[in-house]
Formats: structure tokens, sequence, C-alpha cells
């Protein structure tokens, strides 16, 4: 029986994460599960995918375009800025070597959560990456989640102190490691300056990173790798611009088209002239994009009287706000005066009995998810954290349950 938290927020036209075969979670669940390194405690892979794209593969490509939800690549192929995607669409449609999946994200809708799921193959809930701002009893701070580092500056991580082993923190194991331990090869494919940053020495550091400088190098790494990696391998792509530029002008805007047709071409240079063979691609988002103003963010983190409410400073996303507190009723009476009818409010524990973030032990979550969530839609996102002293101004903003945010794309086809 559906929770009834689920049901009240779906009545609200919200959209729930999928971990049974039609998310992201199930997208590193295919990976082990064609390179036979799936086991029973894993989730199931993608139940919808085509049985005809997982025959005789013996190399697995997932590429990562941060951002890019369902809606977006829809926009763009329909509008002509990415005809290499729409060439692949189409195949899709006429089910020729190609399929085009519609799926959901994690909850919440995050980089931080979602990269974390593609390289364990497990939940939010289970690896501890919750969200991008969360509030880390182990170092009293409210935490960037990328890098592990403060906050409220723009760099600098905890692991940075070589005494501080970011491997103490890790919760659950990669699936790099697992492929490794059955002789498979795993090369991670992303900005140089991610070789040192705590999500790659986390949660890649068994991979062969492969780095570049320009975004346009990273289709010539991965058709250098294409041909030259062993099989099985697994190669994983990352793409970090669109949701850069959605986050700065908005999903909607020419600056968001002309980076998904650079990436279109990117692809295009790399894959467009390789022939059905060995090789399944499969071509995935971490989120997609609200459109939101910044001249309506609710201010979180300057309310000084909700502040002296708190336990801990906010934490969570712009869209999904972790609010620590012993006085859970009071912050919440707080909130519905000060911006009433403005935010969806969730209590923590209701949130993961309903299985949201999903499944396993409770207890780190329970330390890192405020007792209050605040969840905005519409054009709404809040002032979290002020970083150097600044509030971030989004005008394309993620991390809620909306259907712009949560749904995603997986784009299957043989290379």
């Amino acid at each position: 029986m559906p929770h009834p938290l689920v049901e009240r927020l779906r009545a609200r036209g919200f959209v729930m994460p999928d971990y049974d075969g039609r998310g992201l979670l199930n997208v590193p669940a295919t990976v082990l599960d064609v390179l036979g390194a799936r086991e029973s405690p894993d989730a199931p892979p993608l139940v919808d995918l085509d049985s005809a794209l997982r025959e005789g593969v013996r190399q697995v490509v997932v590429i990562l375009a941060d951002g890019l939800g369902w809606w977006q690549l829809e926009m763009f192929c329909d509008r002509g800025d990415t005809p290499f995607l729409a060439e692949l669409r189409e195949r899709a449609r006429r089910r020729e070597q190609a399929q085009l999946v519609e799926a959901t994200t994690v909850f919440p809708s995050t980089t931080a959560a979602a990269i974390t799921t593609l390289n364990t193959g497990r939940t939010p809930l289970e690896h501890g990456n919750i969200a991008y701002f969360i509030w880390l009893e182990e170092f009293a701070q409210v935490t960037a989640m990328l890098r592990w580092g403060p906050a409220i500056t723009r760099r600098g991580s905890y692991f940075d102190d070589p005494a501080v082993d970011p491997r103490r923190h890790v919760q659950v194991p990669s699936i790099h490691a697992r492929l490794r331990d059955r002789g498979i090869p795993a090369h991670v494919i992303e900005p140089e300056l991610f070789r040192a940053e705590a999500m790659t020495r986390m949660h890649a550091a068994e991979a062969n990173f492969v780095g570049y400088v320009m975004p346009s190098s990273m289709g010539v790494r991965l058709r250098t790798l294409l041909a030259d990696a062993p099989r099985p391998s697994y190669l994983y792509a990352y793409w970090a611009g669109i949701d850069t530029v959605s986050h700065l002008h908005g999903p909607r805007s020419e600056e968001a088209a002309m980076e998904a047709a650079l990436f279109d071409l990117d692809l295009r240079r790399a894959l467009g002239d390789r022939p059905a063979g060995d090789t399944l691609v499969l071509l995935t988002a971490d989120h997609g994009h609200a459109t939101t103003d910044p001249d309506k963010m609710l201010d979180i983190v300057g309310d000084e009287e909700l502040r002296r409410l708190l336990r801990n400073p906010p934490a969570g996303e712009p869209r999904l706000v972790f609010l620590h507190t012993d006085k859970p009723d009071q912050v919440c009476e707080h909130i519905d005066s000060r911006w009433p009818g403005l935010a969806t409010l969730l209590r923590r524990d209701e949130l993961i009995d309903a299985g949201l973030f999903g499944r396993g032990d409770p207890t780190m979550a329970r330390r890192r998810i405020g007792e209050v969530v605040v969840l905005l839609d519409g054009d709404r996102a809040a002032s979290i954290v002020k970083v150097e002293g600044q509030t971030i101004r989004h005008r394309g903003s993620h991390g809620g349950m909306t259907a712009d945010e949560m749904r995603i794309p997986i784009l299957a086809w043989r290379a």
C-alpha cells in the first residue's frame, strides 16, 4: 500500500523517486548486471531496458549530462539545438537499436546525492551524501558535500589535512571497486580539477581517472578510451556545463541551449560514426531544473527569529531546506506565519519512513536531515547559506520534487 505521505505529495503534483527499476539508482545496477558483477542485495537493473540492447555487450558507457532533465532534452531536441541527440531520439522512437526511457532521479534531486548513487549503486539513505549542504556532526559545520569542506567558503576541504582520511567517512563501497575485484577496469572521465576532490577520492578512487581541462576534450577522451579499453570494461563520462548555465541564466535560456549544442557536437564527434558494436551507451542526468526567480527567494539564512529556534544553521537545498531543531512545531508555525502558503512543511521521520531517501539503516540520515524539511515548488527557492558572505541567486534550481526536477532521460544505444 502507498504510504500516506506519498499519496499526499502525489496529490499535490510532486514526483516520487523510483528505486525499483525506473530510476537513476537502476543505472549502476544495470552496469553491474550487464558486466556480471551484480549481487542479490543490489537494486534491480532498469526494468524497461530492451533486452536486445544488452545482448553481447562487453563494454558499458554511462554519460552524465549534469542538469539535462527529461523536459530539457525534449525541448533542445524539438528546437534543433541538439541534432545528434534528436537523431538518437528518433531512432529510439523507431526502436532502431536505441531506446529512450523516462526515469526519475533520487531524492533529493541534486548532484551530490545522485552522483554518489551512480558511483555506489546505493540510495542516498545508504551512502549519506544526501544534499549539497549538510550539517555534519563530525566537523560541526554545514558542509559542501561535493568537496567535503566548509559551506561558507568557495574552496577548501577537510581532506586537505593529510591526517583526515576520506576513506574513514565512506559508508558504502563503489561499483568501481566491485568491478575491479572481478578484473574489470573502470575509467572515470571528468574535469581535471575533480581529480583531487573529495567525491573522487571517496567514491571513485578505484577507477582510472582520465581528466580533461576544456569541456570539448571530454568527447576526445571518450573516443580514445572506447577504442583502447579492454573488454570487458566500464567508462563513465561527465559534462557539467548544462547545469552551470541553467543555474546562472535559467534552464530555458539561450546560454543553456548553447551549452547543450556544444555537448551534442562533442558527443557526435565521439560516437556519431561508430556502428552498433559490443558497447552499450547509457546517457542520463542527475536531475532536471526548475526555473526560479531570485527576487522571490525565502530568506531562511537571514531570518534571525527562525535561527533562534534551530539547533544548527540551515542546510539542504534551495528547494529542500533541512532545519535541525528541538522545537519542530514552533518552527513550522513560524514558517507558516512568515511565508504563508509558499512552502510544504514535512517531517524528517515521515520522509524516511515513506522511503523517499531510499532504504537501509536510517541512523546516519537522521543526524544529517533536519527534523523539519521545507519543500518549495513553483518558481520559489530559499537562501540557506551565504558563501563568502554572498547570497546565491540562481535562475534555475533543483533538489525538490516537481516533475521538472525529478524526471530524467535514459537514452540507450549500441556503439
